[in-house]
């Protein structure tokens, strides 16, 4: 399953949120495949693209961080996905 991952940190936070970053690049644990991560201009948060059959994996990677960020969790799905289930709606087709 697809999951989008966005945080955000105060100002006050991100000199602490930056140094763990580098120290530990971020990476999710096993069971989680990253497809892309992308930070924010203005260096206040980003998002991440994650896929996952394991939300305690999920869950894990989201506490390493909780301290530092505020993290918003959701379960995302692709163009082809959605429209297959898009199709079997008879009100859509």
């Amino acid at each position: 399953m697809l999951f989008k991952l966005a945080w955000t940190h105060s100002p006050e936070g991100r000199d602490a949120t930056i140094k763990r970053f580098m120290e530990t690049g971020g990476m999710p644990p096993e069971g989680i495949v990253m497809h892309a991560r992308y930070h924010n201009v203005d260096g206040r948060g980003g998002f991440a693209i994650c896929e996952t059959d394991d939300v305690s994996a999920l869950h894990n990677w989201a506490l390493d961080w909780t301290d530092l960020i505020e993290m918003r969790i959701d379960a995302i799905m692709d163009d082809d996905t959605i429209g297959k289930v898009l199709e079997a709606r008879p009100e859509f087709t």
